[in-house]
């Protein structure tokens, strides 16, 4: 390990990719090792490549897309009331599953909105440092 911490990261037309070396006195941090942003960028790519093919009759994700946004955001929301289901039983085994479910179906909806990873991470960037209490105060009332 090197004694210095560097922090590489670049934004790819998929999902971040993010290098990161630390101390050997810094804990891993969730992006580090091999199931981190290129697992991602992957899962991203794929979904991309069924987007492009269509073939509903061979993929789940073809089969989601072409039903839409409406059908893509109401899977996300079973995901995620699923997540919290088992994190409210304390079921770490059933949190990690389903926030994997969580993850690929909200690639989905992206990936049916036209929205683009980047800009997602974009805005965590923007937000960075920000008081979650200013950040949602300053958001426009609708």
């Amino acid at each position: 390990m090197q004694s210095a911490c560097r922090k590489v990261a670049a934004v790819t037309g998929g999902a971040a990719v993010a290098a990161v070396v630390y101390s050997s006195c810094r804990p891993l941090r969730c992006h580090e090792g091999a199931a981190g942003f290129v697992q991602l960028d992957k899962l991203w790519a794929t979904i991309q490549e069924r987007k492009a093919e269509g073939d509903s009759s061979k993929s789940w994700t073809a089969r989601l897309l072409k039903a839409g946004p409406e059908k893509c955001a109401q899977k996300v929301g079973e995901e995620a009331t699923e997540v919290a289901i088992e994190a409210a039983c304390r079921r770490h085994e059933g949190v990690v599953k389903e926030s994997a479910d969580l993850l690929f179906h909200l690639f989905v909806l992206w990936a049916s909105m036209g929205v683009e990873p980047r800009e997602v991470l974009a805005e965590l960037a923007r937000r960075e440092g920000l008081s979650g209490v200013v950040e949602k105060a300053a958001r426009p009332k609708s």
